[in-house]
């Protein structure tokens, strides 16, 4: 069967107009911003410094959901802990997120730009779940495998620059 671009463009639309209509009834509380943080030198290195920061919020905002408790981290994240008093870092699924099309929508590249040691992508979900009003995540997992949606699996980590 051949692709035909014109019925995926037009049915990736349809998709992203139901979800701007979630949006304007007020069930996405979450705004989902993609941030890409350039750095003078490798992360982590003696020295390196913030260069720039990019960062873009999704449009429509997508459902962001916790997938389960998470992992034990030495970063914690919110106010989870486990039996035994350790940090746990929630992970969250966010999605669907519009397929790119002509007028809007985004590609796998837009959500997970490539990296390099000199560059951190990090997913910042704010809303009154998150402390500080927004927490940084990185991408455990992406699937753009369905024609119309991308969906992240995402999971907390340092904050900040």
């Amino acid at each position: 069967m051949a692709d035909n671009a014109a019925a995926r463009d037009a049915h990736r639309r349809a998709a992203d107009a139901g979800r701007r209509a979630a949006e304007a009834a007020g069930v996405r509380g979450t705004s989902v911003t993609i941030r890409v943080r350039e750095y003078s030198a490798a992360v982590g290195t003696s020295g390196a410094s913030v260069s720039s920061t990019t960062d873009v919020a999704l449009d429509p905002r997508p459902r962001v959901s916790r997938t389960r408790e998470g992992r034990a981290s030495y970063f914690g994240g919110s106010i989870l802990g486990d039996s035994n008093g350790r940090m746990v870092a929630g992970e969250y699924d966010v999605g669907p997120i519009s397929q790119d099309f002509a007028g809007g929508g985004y590609s796998p590249a837009d959500l997970a730009p490539s990296g390099s040691a000199a560059r951190r992508v990090t997913v910042v979900l704010g809303g009154e779940e998150f402390r500080g009003a927004a927490e940084e995540f990185e991408i455990v997992a992406m699937d753009a495998t369905r024609p119309h949606q991308i969906r992240l699996q995402v999971g907390r980590v340092r904050q900040g620059a």
